[in-house]
C-alpha cells in the first residue's frame, strides 16, 4: 500500500501500538479523528478511505471488549457499519479484504452470531499470511465453542472433529508467525483450544470427516437439485450444514430441544417450533421454485394487466419468490412469539424487531449468547430510517432495505422490473408509490432473508436448550424429549 499518503500510513502503527498498550484515551481520540477524516477530507482518495474505515473498525472491536455488555454495545454495532461500508467502497483496498471479513466474523461471533461468521472464516483461511491463520484459529475456537451448546452427540463430534482439524492444519504449517496464535495452540496453555488439544492428543487423527459419510442420496433427480442447491447454498435447519455441503447434512434434522414442563402440559412449544420448521421448509421450496422459474404458465392468461412499459414483470414465478419473503418475515415474527411465551415475557406487541427486543430486560438478564445473537439479528431486520448509525443501514446490497421491502409487500405496492429497465420511466410520478426492485435485487435479498431466518432458528434451539441446562429442577415438571437425527 506504497501509495498511501505518509499520514494515513502512520495511522497503522500508532492504533496498533494504542491497542497493544491499551491506550483507550488515544483509540477514542484516534476515533473521532478518523470518523472526522473519512466523513469530510476530500484530498484523499476512496481507496485510502476504504484503509482509514478499516483501522476505525479495528478501534471500536478494541473498545468494544471494555465493555462487558454485549447486548446493546455500540462499539460492536460500528465496527460491523464500519466492516459493510467497508464493503461498499468500489476501490476499496483489495489486500485488506480477507482481513475485513475474518474481522467482521470475530466481531459476529463475539455477539454469538457464530453460524453467520463460520462462511466468513472460511474465505480468510483461502488466503496467505494473518487472515488465513486468524481465520482457521477463530473456525476452530467457534466450532469448539459451539459444540458444547449442541445437544447431539453426533452432531458434537463432528463439530469437534472439525475443530481438530482446522487446528491440525495450523500446527501443521512450518511456522506460525501470530504469537498470540502460536501460544494458544500449545498444549499445556490455559487457552480453550490448548485445553480441548491436550485433552482429545491424537484421538481424531483418521477420523473421516463428511464427506467421507456412506449415506448416499436417493432421490428423484428433480428432488437431488433441489436438495443440492439447498446444502450448496447452507439452507438446510442441520448445524452440520455449516461445517460442509456434503451429502449427509441434507435434511432439516434440528429438533426443539427437550425441555421441563408441568406434569400433563402437552408439547405446545416443541409442535411451534415445527409448525415454524414447516413452514420455513416451504417457503424455501417456494423460493427455488421462483427461482427456476416454476410455475403453471397458463396462470399468467387473460389478466389484462396494465404495462407501465417500464419493464415490469407479472410473471408467476415472481409472485413465487415476494410470497416466500412474505413467508419468512413471518417465520421470524413467530420466534419473538415463541420467545415471548417460553421466557412468559406477556408482551401486548410481538415483532421480530429491535424495539421488542429492546423491551425485554428478561430476555438481556438471561446472559444468553443466542439470545443476543437473535437481538443483534433483529437490528438488521428494523428499520433504518435513513440513520447511517444503525447497522441494518450498511446492509450488504443484496440485503439493503429488508425491512423497508417486507413492509411494502405487505401493506403497499412492489413493482418487480427487468434489470435493463433500471430507473427508467416516460411518465409524471406523482400516482406512483410504489417500492420499484429489479428481479436480480429481489432474488438477493429473498436469498439473505432465507438465510438469515434459517440462522434465527437455529439460535433459537440453542438459546432454549442453553436455558434449559441453567433451569433448576422441580419435581412438579417432567422433560419432553426430543431426539436430534444425524440423517
Amino acid at each position: 500500500m506504497e501509495y498511501l499518503n505518509e499520514e494515513v500510513s502512520s495511522f497503522a502503527e500508532k492504533i496498533d501500538i494504542f491497542i497493544e498498550c491499551d491506550d483507550i484515551k488515544s483509540l477514542i481520540c484516534f476515533r473521532d479523528k478518523l470518523n472526522e477524516t473519512i466523513s469530510t477530507e476530500c484530498n484523499i482518495s476512496e481507496t485510502e478511505r476504504s484503509v482509514l474505515t478499516y483501522y476505525l473498525a479495528n478501534i471500536f472491536q478494541h473498545l468494544g471488549l471494555k465493555n462487558n455488555d454485549r447486548w446493546d454495545n455500540s462499539n460492536y454495532g460500528n465496527a460491523i457499519i464500519c466492516h459493510r461500508k467497508f464493503y461498499k467502497y468500489e476501490a476499496k483496498e483489495s489486500e485488506l479484504l480477507p482481513q475485513v471479513e475474518v474481522n467482521h466474523a470475530n466481531t459476529l461471533s463475539t455477539l454469538g452470531r457464530t453460524f453467520e461468521a463460520i462462511p466468513l472464516w472460511k474465505k480468510g483461511t483461502t488466503n496467505f499470511g494473518d487472515a488465513e491463520e486468524v481465520g482457521l484459529y477463530r473456525l476452530a475456537d467457534g466450532l469448539l465453542w459451539i459444540s458444547h451448546f449442541l445437544y447431539d452427540e453426533e452432531h458434537i463430534h463432528y463439530y469437534q472433529l472439525y475443530a481438530y482439524n482446522y487446528a491440525k492444519k495450523l500446527l501443521d504449517k512450518k511456522s506460525i508467525f501470530h504469537n498470540g496464535i502460536k501460544e494458544s495452540l500449545d498444549v499445556n496453555s490455559n487457552s480453550n483450544i490448548g485445553h480441548f488439544l491436550r485433552y482429545v492428543k491424537h484421538s481424531f487423527d483418521g477420523s473421516p470427516n463428511l464427506l467421507a459419510h456412506n449415506y448416499k442420496p436417493t432421490y428423484s433427480k428433480e428432488e437431488k437439485k433441489y436438495r443440492e442447491w439447498c446444502k450448496d447454498n447452507t439452507l438446510f435447519i442441520n448445524p452440520l450444514n455449516d461445517l460442509e455441503n456434503a451429502w449427509v447434512v441434507d435434511h432439516d434434522v434440528l429438533n426443539f430441544p427437550s425441555y421441563r414442563t408441568p406434569v400433563l402440559e402437552g408439547p405446545y412449544l416443541s409442535a411451534s417450533y415445527s409448525s415454524m420448521k414447516n413452514e420455513y421448509c416451504y417457503y424455501r421450496h417456494l423460493f427455488y421454485e421462483g427461482l427456476n422459474k416454476k410455475y403453471k404458465r397458463f396462470t399468467d392468461k387473460d389478466k389484462y394487466l396494465t404495462d407501465t412499459l417500464d419493464g415490469v414483470m407479472y410473471q408467476g414465478y415472481i409472485e413465487k419468490i415476494k410470497n416466500s419473503l412474505k413467508g419468512c418475515f413471518s417465520v421470524l415474527d413467530k420466534i419473538s412469539r415463541l420467545l415471548d411465551k417460553y421466557y412468559e415475557l406477556k408482551s401486548s406487541q410481538i415483532a421480530f424487531n429491535r424495539q421488542w427486543f429492546d423491551k425485554q430486560k428478561t430476555l438481556k438478564d438471561q446472559n444468553n449468547p443466542f439470545l443476543t445473537a437473535l437481538f443483534w439479528l433483529s437490528k438488521d431486520f428494523s428499520q433504518h430510517d435513513q440513520d447511517e448509525r444503525r447497522p441494518s443501514y450498511w446492509l450488504d446490497d443484496s440485503a439493503f432495505e429488508v425491512r423497508e421491502l417486507r413492509n411494502e409487500l405487505e401493506h403497499g405496492w412492489v413493482r418487480v422490473v427487468n434489470p435493463e429497465f433500471e430507473g427508467f420511466t416516460i411518465w409524471n410520478n406523482n400516482h406512483d408509490y410504489a417500492y420499484t426492485i429489479t428481479t436480480d435485487e429481489l432474488k438477493d435479498k429473498g436469498m439473505y432473508v432465507l438465510k438469515q431466518t434459517r440462522n434465527a432458528l437455529m439460535y433459537l434451539c440453542l438459546a432454549i436448550n442453553l436455558s434449559e441446562r441453567q433451569k433448576e429442577k422441580d419435581d412438579e415438571e417432567i422433560t419432553l424429549s426430543n431426539n436430534v437425527p444425524l440423517i
